[in-house]
């Protein structure tokens, strides 16, 4: 019988890792024609993380995935955003408020890290319903005799076209690619939580997106919704000679988060004293990657340039590399390793840009000048103007994944 009525094999995308980065590139994959199968060392998806805000760079790939609108009827869009005095809770708009607006959107989707996750999943077992591999642990990857392999702690492997490592800051991935990426303390910690509103004060139900800036920590606050129920999410970074781990789940105990935030406006307190669960996590930082492929494997996400959180850019920065690279391997299935020499040079520089970008924002958050009302008010004016603000976010912002050139 003649081959000729054979439908050739697929591509096939093995992905480590079913976080954001994995699910958003395994969707994108699937809509480009790829075959693809996730392995996530976790039983399942797991509830990880508070709030986080999608910018309008992250944006732009969701609706291209066909999920923005979906995202938006979950979203709590906040009405305005203010950088907030510490001590007073005194704020000052900041975003598109001069005569010489910002070109950049500056509109955010705010949502629960969960509930990101549940509707990327979602749409992948939508398009395959078998996509995702649950309890499966990985520990390196290598290219053999022109195929792919993610290396699991068993002993076996598996084999396709292409392994992309989402796995995360300590990927083991990326591990088995370049050698141990040790990490540096960066003298600061990070807390979260997620505060019912009906056990806070009034003024914390209005949708505002806030930072409260001060000397020696910073705190981030916007409204989420979860199954229909109104939420106050709130991350705050405190300078500390501690060294704590670098775990995102490690709870945190309510005494300490006190201790850290002593002399803050009553608001900060309530959040932290009515959060449901506190978690606690030292900041690290590791070297930038200067490649990320290796024959037919590369990296996503935090695996190749977890960042500090102070620009916000995190989740959005996955958001692009997962769309850049499916655009890459889609120009190039027939080529893996020169797709994926097209896809480090379309993201490397501006990964570690953004990631030193966001480490130096640290010391614009924490400064001495915020310790007095009367040397933090015009340090906050020079610092939040429209024009630094313009200056610091809109070529962030301005990115767009599905049509920069590759």
């Amino acid at each position: 019988m003649s081959d000729s009525n054979h439908t050739p094999p697929r591509t096939h995308a093995i992905i480590a890792g079913a976080g954001m980065g994995g699910l958003t590139l395994a969707l994108a994959l699937l809509k480009k024609g790829y075959d693809v199968d996730i392995y996530e060392q976790s039983p399942e998806l797991r509830e990880v993380g508070a709030g986080l805000w999608i910018s309008a760079n992250g944006a732009k790939v969701m609706a291209a995935l066909g999920l923005k609108e979906k995202l938006e009827r979950i979203n709590l869009p906040p009405q305005d955003r203010l950088i907030r005095y510490w001590k007073t809770g005194e704020g000052k708009s900041v975003y598109n408020r001069d005569a010489n607006p910002s070109r950049a959107d500056h509109t955010l989707i705010q949502v629960l890290r969960s509930e990101l996750q549940r509707v990327l999943y979602e749409a992948v077992v939508a398009i395959k319903p078998d996509a995702v591999h649950f309890g499966v642990r990985s520990v390196g990857a290598e290219t053999v005799d022109g195929r792919a392999r993610l290396l699991l702690d068993d002993g076996s492997h598996i084999e396709g076209d292409v392994v992309i490592g989402c796995d995360g800051a300590h990927s083991r991935v990326r591990q088995s690619m370049f050698g141990p990426a040790p990490a540096r303390y960066t003298g600061a910690l990070a807390w979260r939580g997620l505060t019912p509103m009906d056990k806070l004060k009034p003024q914390h139900r209005e949708p505002l997106a806030s930072t409260w800036v001060g000397p020696t920590a910073h705190v981030t606050t916007y409204p989420v919704q979860k199954n229909g129920e109104m939420f106050v999410s709130f991350s705050a970074q405190v300078d500390s000679d501690t060294w704590h781990t670098e775990s995102w789940s490690e709870k945190g105990d309510l005494a300490d988060a006190l201790r850290d935030f002593e002399g803050w406006h009553p608001d900060i307190i309530d959040l932290f004293v009515g959060s449901e669960n506190l978690f606690r996590w030292g900041l690290f930082v590791r070297d930038p990657l200067q490649a990320w492929s290796q024959g037919r494997v590369t990296l996503v996400g935090d695996a190749c340039h977890s960042m500090t959180p102070y620009l916000g850019m995190g989740v959005n920065m996955t958001m692009e590399d997962a769309y850049v690279l499916a655009r890459c391997l889609e120009q190039g299935p027939d080529d893996i390793p020169a797709a994926l020499a097209r896809y480090d040079r379309a993201r490397i520089e501006r990964a570690n840009r953004t990631k030193e970008a966001s480490l130096k924002m640290f010391g614009i958050f924490h400064h001495p000048d915020l310790a007095a009302a009367a040397t933090a008010w015009p340090y906050i004016d020079t610092h939040w103007s429209a024009q630094a603000v313009r200056e610091r976010y809109d070529w962030l912002l301005q990115y767009d994944a599905t049509a920069v050139e590759i």
